[in-house]
């Protein structure tokens, strides 16, 4: 089953592909190549979404960098008296 839902995402990301990039190279190579890179990382993060591969969320490393300044500003904040 997956493998059909794969085989859907990179026939629909062909389409748009050809169907935009036409489009896209009077623009210039830049916005084309752009164009590109996103719609294949799009395609590879639902091929990896369909096939249930573990992936870290972008929420993860914000929360590691903030947290301790978060934690840092509510215990001299709320202490003060």
């Amino acid at each position: 089953m997956t493998m059909f839902i794969t085989l859907g995402i990179l026939i629909i990301s062909i389409a748009i592909a050809l169907i935009e990039l036409p489009k896209l190279k009077k623009g210039g190579a830049k916005l084309a190549g752009l164009f590109l890179f996103l719609l294949v990382l799009g395609a590879v993060l639902n091929i990896a979404i369909s096939l249930n591969v573990s992936m870290i969320s972008p929420l993860d490393p914000i929360i590691y960098i903030f947290q301790p300044i978060s934690d840092f500003l509510m215990e001299n904040l709320l202490n003060k008296k």
